[in-house]
């Protein structure tokens, strides 16, 4: 595998314009968590890339090791090979001197792409898109909590949309703002949200493999700049079991000649699209087989409750925060669909894949579309119900759908990872309904 001649002579004239010193070079492990190396610059020219253990896919969220058919110590935890994909390469927006990039990995003999790997098994899902026609714009919306030094709240009273408190927070935010900025991320808004020192801040839709790349570096930054301001920050999807938990509604639709193809009118229903109605067809047809990539931790399951804007049916409505996915339609250009049932310490890559996939198995088969939800869905018993526990969702995960699109060798290890998640925390957390100490060490710094 080897660089364009062309993409490296615009990324090196980069890093001389810009005085690039360092290359971070970035892999995402499959709890979503950004590993990889610093590389001098001049290493990282050379077009080598750097060979890393693949037990980064497997271990768990603290980066212990133990067996699974992906790696075993009888194995010698063997080697891969990160190679940059120079379509990613940012100069850093946080400091000077540092450029950031996004890595495939692929097999040190045959570069052969990495099972493992869900940046790979996006770009496999945008491949199948471009066959048929379609580009895939999208957008990823989170939410974080913003801790002082010793994880204190920065606010403990809920002032949802404050313009104060947002003012209050503008020393911070405004550094995380503009490092996004400077980092090729443009931020069309941010405000205060619903829990304590609760921030959502929305960056502007693009093409999907930019915007789950833009998503993995967006978690990193606002987590930097949040160090150098002296606080703490979380995307843990539930830090508070009686307040807000993090989300990460993905925002998506399909392009054809450059264009929103959910925009055209061409059927007399609610939406109003053939594509966009049979696309949404498949987000609800594979939304439980989908839970547990989407929640993929322990205290996600104690976001799924009635009432709090994190779905816990099966569902769908326009314009609709109560539902599974959130249709906007009579926008034009800026019609889309918005699956709501993501957590913010998911894996984006993993995330971003399970929804296009489901879409476009949406457009290859007729499912038929289930009846909107217009009013209160908690108080009606008809909507098939989501799993509030990280078992329920991992006996949904293996199914013909999932293998297709994560591949045997993922959903084979990632049921052992998270069965192996479940019983360390039945073994050692206090078992309540409150978030565990067990939980907070566990994610809380690190997702």
């Amino acid at each position: 595998m080897s660089w364009d001649p062309a993409e490296r002579d615009r990324v090196a004239a980069l890093c001389e314009e810009h005085g690039v010193h360092t290359v971070e070079c970035v892999i995402v492990d499959s709890w979503g968590m950004p590993r990889g190396k610093r590389l001098p610059v001049k290493q990282f020219l050379r077009g080598s890339g750097y060979a890393i253990a693949s037990v980064v896919y497997s271990w768990d969220p603290t980066c212990f090791i133990f067996d699974t058919p992906w790696v075993s110590v009888d194995g010698g935890v063997p080697d891969m090979h990160a190679i940059p994909d120079l379509s990613s390469f940012r100069i850093a927006g946080w400091t000077e001197g540092v450029a950031i990039v996004m890595c495939d990995t692929v097999t040190v003999d045959g570069h052969e792409p990495i099972a493992m790997d869900a940046r790979n098994m996006l770009k496999k899902q945008l491949a199948r898109a471009e066959a048929m026609g379609y580009g895939v714009d999208a957008a990823s919306e989170l939410e974080c909590h913003f801790f002082t030094e010793d994880w204190k709240p920065l606010y403990d009273d809920i002032n949802c949309y404050s313009i104060y408190r947002g003012w209050e927070m503008e020393p911070f935010m405004f550094d995380i703002r503009e490092s996004l900025r400077k980092t090729g991320i443009e931020v069309e808004a941010c405000n205060v949200e619903y829990g304590p020192g609760q921030t959502e801040i929305n960056v502007r839709y693009g093409p999907m493999l930019k915007m789950a790349d833009d998503t993995v570096y967006f978690k990193y930054i606002v987590r930097l700049c949040a160090k150098r301001h002296g606080l703490n920050v979380t995307f843990m999807a539930k830090p508070f079991i009686s307040e807000a938990g993090n989300g990460m509604h993905i925002h998506q639709s399909l392009t054809k000649d450059g264009k929103n193809a959910f925009s055209v009118q061409d059927e007399d229903s609610v939406l109003g699209n053939t594509l966009m109605r049979k696309y949404l067809t498949g987000l609800l047809a594979h939304h439980k087989e989908l839970q547990l990539i989407m929640t993929p931790t322990i205290s996600g399951y104690k976001r799924v409750q009635d009432y709090s804007f994190s779905p816990t049916q099966v569902t769908w409505g326009l314009d609709h925060r109560l539902v599974g996915v959130r249709c906007i339609v009579g926008a034009g250009a800026g019609n889309r669909l918005e699956a709501r049932w993501a957590a913010a310490d998911a894996n984006p890559y993993l995330v971003f894949a399970g929804v296009l996939a489901a879409g476009l198995d949406g457009l290859e088969n007729e499912y038929a579309l289930m009846a909107q939800t217009t009013g209160d869905p908690h108080a009606e018993e008809q909507w098939e119900r989501l799993p509030t526990s990280i078992s329920g969702a991992i006996d949904n995960f293996d199914s013909a759908f999932t293998r297709s699109v994560f591949g045997d060798t993922f959903v084979e290890n990632f049921l052992i990872m998270q069965r192996r998640e479940f019983d360390e925390f039945t073994a050692n957390a206090e078992q309540g309904e409150d978030v565990s100490e067990w939980e907070l060490k566990r994610y809380r710094a690190v997702v």
